[in-house]
């Protein structure tokens, strides 16, 4: 019982930490979520001297979180709209390093206040996180814009795989435009919330479905139709990218050559028992496991309590689980958008290991 709350402790304060190696000082938990604010409220950043467990990651500070949940974005190319939420520092110095978040599942209208844990863990480390709300479309509605042809855009197409001869849903052609809509729309954004975002310090991140934005900005290419193969949407403007339980081969387009082409760093994260109805946990490694390095790397919490919730750090998770999976995708964008040697350093060690028992560790390429 005494571990059970030991744990359960920590995944408070990593939930909100991230930015040195090993036994550094880790941070309280002092976040808020605070309803459309219009500017940054000068406090200064949160700091503690309370040592963290041998191997873990952590930061010395973190800052208070602040949310704006006031804006919309517009995409006149595909005549969409849709609503962003963002969670940001409070009191960091800008230009501050971005992260887009895509949700899991298909359209949700309500889909940029899911994930919230992860706005705050990631805004508490001084990242700005804008959560993206893939509204609802109709299901053929891309079909005219990528000259799909009429007899593959059928109702019944769009229930079955590409593998099987099916058509995707356009979900899966908007979520990845949503996320190249968003940064075409930063200088608005930025005006909107009072807030300068630096540009070569931008990364992408989604759990489940959310992935395939990411896995598509990254330079995967997917089978939409059994006459469109093969089809891009990278955008270089993102530098790198955290895919929590991504689909695997024959699933949502992806083929065994999807992700040859992904040569910006990419962390996947999932474990022993991420599992959905239509996807085992092998699925979730394939991605890693057909892309080439460098700078990829793969965190694998073996745990049967590791399930597909624990990923997207939901309160149906394993709580005991999920600071690993906080703290090492802090560690990846810490390393990867902000240039931390410390960072990059722990991605490469056993820390993770020797923190976790060796229930997590981290595989790179």
């Amino acid at each position: 019982m005494k571990s059970i709350r030991l744990l359960f402790t920590v995944m408070l304060i990593l939930l909100l930490t991230g930015c040195r190696l090993g036994r550094g000082q880790n941070p309280n938990r002092d976040a808020t979520d605070a309803a459309s604010p219009t500017t940054a409220i000068p406090t200064v950043a949160v700091s503690t001297s309370t040592p963290g467990p041998e191997g873990m990651y952590v930061s010395p500070v973190t800052y208070k979180v602040q949310v704006f949940d006031n804006y919309q974005v517009h995409d006149a190319k595909r005549d969409r709209t849709f609503p962003i939420v963002i969670y940001y520092p409070v009191g960091a110095a800008g230009p501050l390093p971005l992260i887009i978040w895509s949700h899991g599942g298909g359209y949700n209208n309500n889909g940029h206040h899911l994930n919230k844990e992860w706005g705050n863990t990631l805004a508490s480390a001084g990242y700005v996180v804008i959560h993206i709300g893939h509204v609802e479309a109709p299901l053929d509605s891309h079909c005219v814009l990528l000259q799909i042809p009429s007899d593959e855009c059928e109702a019944s197409d769009f229930q079955i795989e590409v593998s099987e001869g099916g058509t995707l849903m356009s979900i899966w052609y908007n979520k990845p435009l949503d996320g190249t809509a968003v940064l075409d729309d930063l200088d608005n954004i930025e005006s909107a919330v009072n807030l300068t975002f630096d540009r070569d310090r931008i990364g992408a991140a989604g759990h489940s479905g959310g992935t395939v934005m990411v896995m598509s900005l990254a330079g995967a290419v997917r089978n939409v139709s059994p006459s469109l193969q093969n089809v891009a949407w990278s955008d270089p403007r993102i530098k790198a990218f955290n895919a929590n339980s991504p689909q695997g081969i024959g699933a949502l387009g992806y083929t065994e050559i999807s992700w040859d082409g992904i040569t910006r760093p990419l962390l996947v994260t999932t474990g022993q028992n991420d599992s959905t109805p239509n996807e085992q946990p092998r699925d979730r490694l394939d991605a890693f496991q057909h892309m080439s390095g460098p700078d990829k790397y793969l965190l694998y919490v073996d745990s049967p309590e590791a399930n597909h919730v624990t990923f997207a750090l939901g309160s149906e998770g394993a709580l005991e689980l999920e600071p690993y999976v906080a703290a090492t995708q802090i560690a990846f964008f810490d390393a990867y958008l902000r240039g931390y040697p410390e960072a990059l350093a722990w991605l490469n060690s056993d820390g993770i290991s020797t923190w976790s028992n060796g229930i997590a560790t981290i595989t790179t390429k």
